[in-house]
């Protein structure tokens, strides 16, 4: 063999050879397997064994080939040859389509097939019960149809009901299901109505028909009616054929149609204005109105001359109770909005699904994982997988050992047996060594329930055996509810907490309007009061109507620009517009083909760089869009409100992982470690996943090669024992699954779906050097009452996935030799059941116990550490003197696809002699491979003679006669002798890696202050094990149970030193004990383990009461995670696999949905974002980016609008105090805080985002505005300046307008009142204000750019990277200048009145403040620095009150 993957096919020649098959026969074995011993009767004993014949004509123009026939099968009650032992092992035997064992094709498919009798492809249809008229022979014949794309029923006239055959319309199905039944799927009723099968053309010759042997007519005649096929028939027990997919959806809408009502009519109670009415703002709202209605009124005829003024005040009184009445329609539809918008989500989807129906196309892609939460359930009589959400009550669901309850369900009884004496004779044997009967109990399983071989009792029950074959290991259950009520319900009546923004609007709130506004007034009233008493009435001698103007206007002059009439427009367009944009980048970045890169100034060595991201453009006419589509539509698939889309992420301060395969990690595990015995020892190699190889993985060991005498056997193995296409020539680099029938017939671990052929393409193999090898037989074995599933792992945790040990052995034939080979590949507890010997590299060595021990300690220590571990073993098949085996393929046609057997090892009652345990062990092959209960003396004794019988099987010779037909028994003896006497070849380990880009992703959050929790539902140690793949710490205080010591089943506990040092706390219900009495080092930590649903949810309570922000991560498909999905701030729902949900980024819901598209879109109803399965975690990082960019784009213009509106008052309060007329009318105020400040702040939101910004810590959403006062003090250090320029220009332009003393101005101006002023009066007043508006909007403008970014200097970050604000800061001077040109328009005064000083303090002042704003900020950055550090000391820190120092 030539050195590395790249070695020539020829290198390497699998063959029977390469493992010393030659080694292996026995020169002494004279007697075949299928001749009697002497003195072995023909009556058949106690021990029956049942099996099934599918039986399928090749003719071409027989209508079998074209139609789906239904055969009555063939049962034999045999005994075991190869012990007298009271158990022995079970077969079904399914042919392919090569020639039966009896009966020719032409006489078999007239035979009836019973419902009960299912072959594998019955997993893509099934068949109602016949119904027999009395003195019908049960083998009579009987008309069928089927249509490949719809479900036919075909009646037959004269009262005789016939089957009904239901089949798939979808290609894809076929890719599971054996080819031999493929033409069945597809026929046609054209083809049924001219069947030449009918029993009246019982005898009419066909062309191409075979003329059989003498022999076979001899067979065909004796035993055509013989028992063991009217004894299948006899019994007639029925399988139920379920509801129809019509009922079924009608039966899902019903329910979730009654819940939407439900929540309707709870959210039309809730919905009212009364909160709004009694907020303070809206109270002060409509005080101001009326205030300045009374002022008007007043004005009006008090006046003398008219002041034009009260015409103003008019219009402002109108505005304002205008913006009341407009605020509140905005309060009431927000409300209405946002409490239905998960409503109107799930409206959409079940009309959608109502409509249009489903589509109900199986996807036979579907994974097999924990995480995925699908049942097979029977449909027009079809079974198909389903998400659990998607079934309702009344559905018949099959269950396999080791599926987990959808809800609550019963087991369907069969009717019991009545045939033949030898079944009676069974059933009182069974009786006896079982157990009480099947039937005479009910059986129910609870939601969330594992069904186990325990669940029917210990021993088994009698007949249970005898179903658990007949149904293939599929047992059927009724649902007894319909589980998607429960989910959808928690899903709409949960209550997210607050956002970090409505919880600090709040407290604002509080400040401002139940303090500020009332001193302001309070102010007013007296200063107005005062001057009144003291300067108008006692030195000037006004008259009274003063006070009018002084307590109706001012007052509210002065709180005008506090009151919030503008900020919930505002907000609604910043939150609108954020959104949009967030949910279009999301779109984009799913979209997008793009690589994630770093930014170029980055060093990729840098260890606190940020994330990478991805380049995409983003149209803003698509923004735009979508935009308006949030602000003014109702939008019944977006969750923009309910979820704070754009609050939660920007203030994301914890993400959690409700999952682990399909969301953090492949669905699949890839291999970790390939061991093998080398020698007297055992080596193992690690193989890791390189995406620069060319296979897509390596050998990290350089020295590997040394290996390869032993590793060609199992990379033979690899290669062979799969079906992902391998052998057709098809490449691939990227792991991929291995597609198996064996997850028909029981549940198998993830790792058996993972293909392995790049492993033995690695090795060295090429898909050349397996084109003489042709697939035979697929031997299925399973063994349900393993003594290994006794250990307390699997039978008192609930913390350990479940899985029946089973194998898959399939049977070889190499065409140029002639000769047959076994490959087996199982669960290592079976697979070593059943070897005898081991492969060192040169040979073959006897499997001892030291031997074993190793492979067990190996296969134990990678449990341990979260690994699924595949045992693989061969054998060669070898006949007298070269002969084929018959009923393999006996016509040699490559086209005909294998038959398989169903194989199971009964229960074996616990006996104390080691003799009998040996022999017993040789039928039932049950020995133990961990948690045994003999002693370790008769452990050795029973190894021995086990190993001595194996050793003895492999080495005989299965002798068959070229032209005769092959017994029942033999064939069955055959299946059960083959899989025997094996030879230990290796064994993998595979456990699931993260996805692409989790690690660095993980570690990024940590830079961004966003702590990465993982709940997993496994044991402490598993757990740790793959948080350390993760790159999380497992050392001390880094994983917390949360399960309860006082649960059933709860595990062990902690298991390492210093976590029982460190005394965690151990279940959900005592993390709040801990945290208020101990530390709080459970808000600190990384990992959980035993995590229930129950308490994933409890737990994400506790994270929000203390002020973190949970976003959630989970699978579209795990119905388990919706409720909390519902309860965290944020939620993200990931596909595990493609589901079609989505269409160019978007929830696609047009047209009839898949289930599983259906069924992710009702698991993730209350999820904010729907990630598809190529989409990178990195689009979360960046989206979290742009979240956190906006928010702080968001605070600056909030910050920027308050502090203007506070100066605007502050300005006022300062004139009243000067004993100045008001600065600013009511409209003028309007005209500020309406039209100049929304610009300039809304322009902030197009602000470049921080290069720094996703390393800096997040506030928690607790505690806020603890810095008000230092606020406060800054806002008087950066609009003070401004306040004071405009002051001076006012009281300089009324002063030089006038032309009167500066003594006059300041209290004395109107001899007779405000509301007597003169004409030019009345203007000087308003050519002052006008000018001071000027002066204050244009330093305005100078001074806004300061509030770009919080704490970076104009010099860092520059104000013209925003276009948008350059835009925002030319539109409002010349807005102003606009506004101020109309307003002295009809003015008496020239501009050259005014001193020329006064221009020039207003346009120069800017150099002055923006100054006065960057000292602040310099101030402002060394207490966020501060804070900054505080908070990433507290974040990194995992030290409590009992960490070792």
């Amino acid at each position: 063999m030539a050195d590395g993957p790249g070695r020539s096919a020829s290198d390497i020649r699998p063959s029977p050879s390469t493992i010393s098959a030659q080694s292996l026969n026995s020169s002494s074995s004279q007697t075949p397997l299928n001749k009697k011993a002497d003195g072995e009767t023909s009556k058949h004993d106690e021990h029956t064994t049942y099996f099934l014949l599918d039986i399928k004509d090749d003719n071409n123009d027989r209508a079998t080939s074209e139609r789906p026939i239904s055969q009555c099968s063939t049962n034999s009650i045999s005994s075991s040859s190869s012990s007298g032992s009271s158990v022995s092992a079970q077969v079904v035997i399914d042919h392919g389509n090569s020639l039966p064992r009896r009966l020719d094709k032409q006489i078999a498919r007239r035979l009836v097939r019973s419902d009960n009798d299912e072959s594998e492809s019955d997993y893509a249809y099934s068949y109602t019960p016949r119904q027999e008229d009395e003195g019908t022979h049960p083998c009579s014949p009987i008309e069928g149809a089927g249509e490949a794309a719809d479900r036919k029923e075909v009646k037959e006239k004269k009262g005789k009901k016939v089957m009904t055959v239901y089949t798939e319309e979808d290609d894809d199905l076929m890719e599971e299901v054996p080819s031999w039944d493929h033409e069945r799927i597809r026929t046609s009723d054209a083809a049924h109505e001219n069947s030449p099968y009918d029993g009246e053309d019982e005898g009419r010759p066909h062309r191409h028909q075979r003329r059989p042997k003498k022999k076979i007519n001899r067979w065909r005649q004796e035993d055509l009616h013989s028992h063991s096929w009217s004894r299948r028939e006899s019994q007639q027990n029925v399988r139920r054929s379920g509801l129809t997919s019509e009922e079924a959806v009608q039966k899902l809408v019903l329910v979730a149609n009654q819940i939407l009502d439900d929540k309707r009519a709870q959210i039309a109670k809730k919905i009212s204005v009364t909160d709004w009415m009694s907020r303070p703002w809206t109270l002060l709202g409509f005080l101001t109105g009326i205030a300045l209605l009374v002022f008007y009124i007043a004005g009006y005829f008090i006046s003398d001359p008219y002041q034009f003024r009260l015409t103003g005040a008019l219009v402002e009184a109108l505005l304002v109770l205008a913006m009341v009445g407009w605020n509140g329609y905005l309060y009431h539809r927000e409300q209405k909005m946002t409490l239905y918008e998960m409503t109107n989500r799930a409206t959409t989807i079940i009309e959608a699904l109502e409509q249009s129906g489903m589509n109900m196309v199986q996807d036979t892609r579907i994974p097999f994982i924990p995480s995925i939460s699908v049942a097979r359930v029977v449909r027009d009589g079809v079974v198909r997988i389903f998400p659990v959400n998607l079934l309702v009550e009344g559905d018949v669901v099959e269950m396999l050992y080791g599926d987990v309850a959808s809800g609550r369900m019963k087991y369907i009884h069969k009717p019991g047996s009545s045939g033949t004496e030898s079944i009676n004779q069974q059933a009182e044997v069974s009786s006896k060594e079982e157990g009480h009967p099947l039937q005479t109990r009910e059986y129910y399983l609870a939601k969330d329930q594992v069904f186990k071989p325990s669940f029917f009792g210990i021993p088994p029950p009698a007949g249970l055996m005898d179903e658990y074959l007949r149904a293939r290991g599929r047992h059927q259950f009724i649902l007894l509810e319909t589980p998607l009520e429960k989910n959808m319900r928690t899903a709409l009546t949960q209550k997210r907490p607050d956002t970090v923004l409505t919880s600090e609007a709040r407290k604002l709130e509080k400040v401002f309007y139940h303090y500020i506004v009332w001193i302001v007034i309070a102010i007013e009233i007296l200063i107005n009061l005062l001057r009144f008493g003291l300067r108008d009435k006692l030195v000037n001698g006004v008259s009274t109507d003063q006070l009018v103007e002084l307590l109706s206007a001012s007052p509210f002059y002065a709180i005008l620009p506090l009151l919030p009439f503008c900020l919930p427009s505002l907000w609604l367009i910043a939150r609108s517009f954020g959104n949009a944009q967030l949910l279009i980048l999301f779109e984009a970045l799913q979209i997008s083909k793009t690589e994630y890169e770093d930014d170029e100034e980055v060093d990729e060595f840098d260890t606190e760089a940020p994330p990478p991201t991805k380049d995409v453009e983003l149209s803003p006419n698509v923004v735009w869009d979508r935009f308006l589509s949030l602000l003014i539509k109702w939008d019944r698939l977006s969750l923009t409100r309910s979820t704070n889309l754009l609050e939660s992420l920007g203030s994301t301060t914890v993400i959690c992982s409700l999952d682990r395969e399909g969301t953090i990690a492949n669905p699949f595990p890839t291999v970790e470690q390939l061991m093998f015995p080398d020698k007297e020892d055992i080596r193992y190699l690690d193989v890791a996943e390189d995406s620069d190889e060319e296979l897509g993985l390596k050998f990290e060991d350089n020295d590997w090669e040394q290996y390869l005498s032993c590793l060609k056997p199992v990379g033979l193995n690899f290669m062979l024992n799969t079906n992902c296409g391998v052998l057709q020539g098809r490449k691939r680099s990227e792991y991929h699954r291995r597609r198996s029938k064996l997850h028909v017939y029981g549940r198998t671990s993830p790792a058996r779906q993972t293909c392995l052929c790049r492993l033995g393409k690695c090795i060295g193999f090429k898909e050349e050097a397996l084109n003489s090898f042709a697939l035979r037989a697929e031997v299925y074995t399973f063994a349900p009452y393993h003594e290994m599933l006794s250990a307390a792992r699997y039978k008192y945790s609930q913390f350990y996935q479940f899985e029946v040990p089973n194998a898959l052995s399939t049977v070889f034939e190499e065409t140029t030799s002639g000769s047959y080979q076994l490959l087996t590949d199982g669960h290592p507890a079976l697979v070593l059941d059943k070897c005898s010997d081991y492969w060192d590299g040169n040979g073959l060595q006897t499997m001892c116990d030291t031997m074993e021990k190793k492979i067990s300690d190996f296969f134990q220590n990678a449990m341990v550490h979260d690994m699924q571990c595949i045992a693989y073993a061969y054998r060669p098949i070898n006949t007298a003197h070269g002969r084929r085996i018959p009923f393999l393929n006996p016509a040699n046609d490559d086209s005909e696809e294998p038959g398989c057997a169903f194989v199971v090892l009964p229960f074996k009652p616990p006996s104390s002699d080691s003799s009998s345990s040996g022999s017993s062990e040789t039928d039932s092959d049950s020995q133990s491979f961990t948690g045994a209960s003999l002693t370790i003396q008769d452990e050795k004794v029973r190894r021995k003679v086990s190993r001595s019988t194996l050793r003895s099987s492999s080495s005989s010779d299965y002798s068959f006669e070229e032209d005769e037909p092959v017994d029942e028994q033999e064939e069955e003896m055959f299946y059960k002798e083959v899989v025997k006497g094996q030879i230990f070849l290796g064994m993998t380990a595979m456990c699931h890696q993260p996805k692409q880009n989790v690690v660095d992703f993980i570690e990024d959050l940590g830079l961004a202050g966003i702590r990465f929790v993982n709940f997993s539902p496994t044991a402490e140690r598993e757990s740790k094990a793959f948080a350390e793949r993760l790159g999380l710490e497992t050392d001390w205080n880094s994983c917390i149970l949360l399960s309860s010591p006082d649960d059933e089943n709860c595990g062990n506990g902690y298991l390492q030193s210093h976590d029982i040092k460190a005394q965690l706390p151990r279940g959900i219900d005592q993390i709040r004990k801990h945290l208020e009495d101990v530390d709080d080092i459970p808000l600190h930590v990384s990992l959980f383990a035993e995590c229930t649903p129950r308490a994933i949810k409890e737990m994400i309570r506790i994270f929000q009461e203390y002020g973190e922000v949970v976003c959630c991560v989970g699978n579209a498909l795990n119905a388990k995670n919706t409720e909390s999905f519902a309860l965290a701030d944020m939620s993200i729902a990931m596909e595990p696999m493609h589901t079609r949900a989505q269409s160019k980024g978007r929830l696609s819901l047009s047209g009839r949905q898949p289930p599983l598209a259906a069924g992710a879109s009702l698991v993730s109803l209350p999820c904010g974002l729907f990630m598809q399965y190529e989409t990178s975690l990195y689009a979360v990082t960046q989206m979290i980016r742009d979240a956190r960019r906006l928010m702080s784009c968001i605070r600056m213009g909030f910050v920027f609008y308050v502090g203007t509106c506070m100066s605007l008052t502050l300005m006022q309060i300062l004139c009243s105090c000067m004993l100045l007329p008001s600065p600013l009318t009511g409209y003028q105020i309007l005209w500020i805080i309406w039209i100049i400040l929304p610009i300039l702040a809304l322009s902030m939101l197009f602000t470049p985002h921080d290069d720094n910004i996703m390393l800096l810590m997040p506030g928690k959403n607790i505690e806020h505005l603890t810095g008000l006062t230092r606020f406060m003090v800054y806002f008087l250090l950066r609009f003070l300046p401004l306040i004071v320029i405009c002051i001076i220009i006012y009281c300089t332009t009324l002063i030089n307008s006038l032309g009167i003393p500066a003594s006059q101005a300041f209290g004395g101006l109107g001899s007779n009142g405000w509301l007597h002023w003169t004409r030019e009066e009345q203007w000087a007043v308003l050519y002052a204000q006008n000018y001071m508006l000027i002066a204050f909007v244009w330093c305005l403008a100078w001074m806004s750019p300061s509030f770009l970014h919080r704490t970076f200097s104009l010099y860092h970050s520059i104000p013209f990277k925003n276009k948008v604000w350059i835009g925002a800061f030319f539109g409002v001077i010349i807005l102003q200048f606009c506004f101020c040109a109309v307003s002295l328009a009809n003015g008496p005064f020239q501009l050259g009145s005014i001193p020329w000083y006064v221009y020039f303090l207003g346009f120069i002042w800017p150099v002055i403040a923006v100054p006065a704003q960057e000292l602040v900020k310099m101030h402002d950055d060394k207490e966020f620095t501060r804070f900054q550090k505080r908070s990433k000391l507290e974040f990194s820190t995992k030290l409590g009150m009992h960490s070792p120092l």
